[in-house]
């Protein structure tokens, strides 16, 4: 089956976050790059984030060094 790359954009907000859950572990896509606001740019995902993770479930770790 063919694996797709994909870009999540607004990934620091809640629905960007429920995305990141839901994509971490898809057979299909894999994400590869993450976009947000000018006030993100150049941080990890993590730091971008920081406190606002807004899930239940963790952060996924495959999303967390992504710049």
């Amino acid at each position: 089956m063919k694996n797709y790359n994909v870009a999540i954009i607004g990934a620091t907000g809640m629905v960007g976050q429920r995305f990141a859950t839901l994509l971490e572990n898809h057979p299909w896509f894999t994400v590869t790059a993450l976009a947000a606001s000018a006030r993100s740019a150049g941080k990890t995902y993590e730091e971008a984030v920081g406190n606002r993770w807004l899930m239940s479930t963790p952060m996924p770790e495959k999303m967390k060094n992504i710049v």
